[in-house]
């Protein structure tokens, strides 16, 4: 489904086909692009290992310890780095309490790094970092762009677009307006989305989802 269908589809179904409407193209629009976002998180849609921009971080002793990745990153699920001669080896991710209990020293150690630390907007290296090195990783994250123009559509799969319009309707329906405030009709939306896409994970089990995986040394040449 396009943007126009999908707009159609919601106001079919809250039964807003009539101008003037009750709620504009805009706030559908947004709503839209906010249910995708959730879809997305909810049910891990998005995968990515190839765009450079997403996966690949540039690390050296000069730039330190902490790089910036990219806000497109929902969860991290696999790490590797690679050395100046080409060789490739997955490196661990951590938190900063068990990387603390494996590694005491791991603060002051300078090597070529073993583990990363994923913080919420970057990454944290689990050492002093001895030299060059390239970082790729294996993420879930968020749809690329907003759509915008009639013909755009969903990054997700076709099969999940038509139920991304619940999740319009629960915010439509918990707008504080006398005309389109309805509790009822938008916990029910807000019910059919989670029933589809799944529960929405707190800040905690997202930082738990993201720590802590199993590491195993793997050279590839």
């Amino acid at each position: 489904m396009n943007l126009a269908q999908l707009i159609t589809s919601f106001r079919t179904d809250a039964d807003d086909a009539a101008r003037p409407y009750l709620w504009s193209d805009d706030e559908v629009i947004g709503w839209l692009n906010e249910a995708q976002e959730e879809a997305a998180i909810r049910g891990k849609l998005l995968f990515e290992s190839v765009r450079p921009e997403i996966c690949q971080i540039e690390i050296s002793e000069a730039a330190g310890s902490i790089y910036k990745i990219s806000d497109l990153i929902n969860e991290i699920t696999y790490a590797s780095i690679t050395d100046v001669n080409g060789k490739v080896q997955e490196i661990g991710i951590k938190d900063r309490f068990e990387l603390s209990r494996i590694k005491p020293e791991w603060r002051t150690t300078k090597e070529k790094p073993e583990y990363i630390i994923h913080h919420d907007k970057t990454i944290e290296v689990g050492c002093i970092v001895d030299g060059s090195y390239t970082i790729k990783l294996e993420v879930n994250r968020l749809p690329l762009r907003c759509m915008a123009n009639e013909s755009d559509t969903p990054e997700i799969n076709r099969v999940h677009h038509r139920n991304l319009v619940q999740w319009a309707l629960h915010r439509a329906y918990e707008k504080p307006d006398s005309e389109t405030l309805n509790p009822s009709k938008s916990q029910l939306a807000e019910a059919n989305f989670t029933e589809y896409f799944g529960e929405r994970p707190n800040s905690s089990m997202r930082k738990d989802e993201n720590a802590n995986r199993p590491h195993v040394n793997k050279a590839y040449w």
